[in-house]
């Protein structure tokens, strides 16, 4: 039989038997119920692939989470290059998580996000991380055999941290790195905490969560500076800057009632210790001392009930002592003999400096009411030197 032929008798016979394959393949029992497959990442999977994945979707539609489970990551391991890995990937996380086995859904989502970027659940899942470790900072702790051992704090810290690692631009990263710093900060751990916030600041300055961070930063500075340790006083004025500073930039901020009524304690805490310390120069009759420490108070803090018992202190002490013995320093006032020598001097040292000047040396300038320093003069000579009388022993008196 030639070859045209026998093409032309084949080909009705193939025709009928794909007709016949697909009414079959309709009416076979173990296709019924099966999920529709929706939700890929990319175009259509392989047939195997599609009943793979069907299977675990039915064991899901059903209720069967744990059988789900199985057969999700039974399809990504077998075929981890698929368009649906992802969406698998993606249920797994979910599944755990309505388990309330929040560490292995952690765990999920994050090999979601380092394995499938171009996942279309990308951000859901980083939000899933966030609200997982947000769970674990508010106190609940990581349990082994259903034991808590490792306290929420430290384990939510780990858990931030990973996920600015693996998802830096996600449009979480700020809430996640604000977050960072609680965790820091509640473990007391204040310098990481501090850098957590600024990193919020540097990295995310335009963030919903900006005018927060810049607030912890302030209130940092404001528990170390509270702390009634001395080494620590000057973190009351960083305090007071930062809130000064917060509420430049952020006046329609939630929390700018707050960062007022902190203004208002460190500035009477910081008015009671300058008051404090000049109160004790005071007393040991430093008069000088007081004075800086008094004015200090009036400058700082003006208005504050420490402001007036410093004024009113420094009124007696100038009353009693004079505006002179208060000053200290160059503004001390000089006598007429010396402001006439230092103008002399000065005169001197000034027409030395001319270009013209045809005088004396400016090192031999020196007024006629200074004496010269001589240096005493130096032995240069062993002969210079005068030998010492001998001193014979006492006798012995026995």
């Amino acid at each position: 039989m030639r070859p045209c032929m026998f093409a032309r008798f084949l080909a009705p016979i193939l025709f009928c038997g794909l007709v016949v394959c697909h009414h079959a393949a309709a009416q076979n029992p173990s296709q019924q119920g099966r999920v529709p497959v929706v939700g890929g990442d990319a175009g259509p999977p392989p047939g195997a692939e599609v009943d793979d994945y069907a299977l675990a979707a039915n064991f899901d539609e059903s209720g069967s989470s744990n059988s789900a489970l199985t057969y999700y990551r039974r399809f990504i391991k077998n075929h981890p290059a698929s368009p649906l890995a992802a969406t698998a990937q993606f249920r797994v996380g979910e599944i755990l998580e309505s388990q309330g086995n929040l560490t292995k859904a952690f765990d999920a989502y994050q090999t979601l996000v380092t394995r499938y970027p171009d996942t279309k659940n990308f951000e859901t899942a980083v939000s899933r991380q966030v609200l997982i470790a947000n769970t674990y900072l508010g106190g609940k702790r990581l349990s082994v055999l259903g034991i808590p051992i490792i306290p929420g704090a430290e384990r939510a810290q780990s858990m931030f941290e990973a996920i600015l690692k693996n998802a830096p631009y996600s449009k979480h990263a700020a809430v996640a790195q604000f977050n960072l710093g609680l965790s820091f900060e509640k473990q007391g751990k204040i310098r990481e905490a501090q850098n957590a916030y600024q990193g919020v600041m540097d990295r995310h300055p335009n963030s919903s969560v900006s005018d927060d961070a810049l607030y912890q930063i302030g209130y940092i500075y404001m528990r170390i500076g509270l702390s009634g340790r001395s080494e620590d006083l000057s973190a009351l004025v960083l305090a007071k800057e930062t809130f000064e500073d917060f509420l430049i930039q952020y006046p329609n901020s939630e929390k700018v009632a707050q960062a007022q009524d902190n203004l208002k304690v460190i500035g009477t805490n910081e008015a009671g210790d300058l008051l404090s310390i000049a109160k004790y120069y005071d007393r040991f009759k430093n008069y000088k001392a007081a004075a800086i420490y008094y004015n200090d108070v009036v400058r700082r803090q003006p208005g504050t009930p420490e402001a007036e018992v410093a004024s009113a202190r420094l009124q007696v002490l100038r009353g009693d002592l004079g505006e002179d013995a208060l000053r200290v320093g160059s503004d001390r006032a000089e006598t007429g003999e010396r402001s006439a020598l230092r103008r002399r001097l000065q005169a001197q040292v000034e027409s030395s400096a001319l270009s013209d000047y045809s005088g004396p040396p400016k090192r031999d300038i020196v007024p006629d009411e200074l004496p010269v320093a001589r240096a005493p003069r130096l032995r240069t000579n062993v002969r210079d030197v005068q030998p010492l009388p001998a001193i014979e022993p006492a006798l012995p008196t026995e």
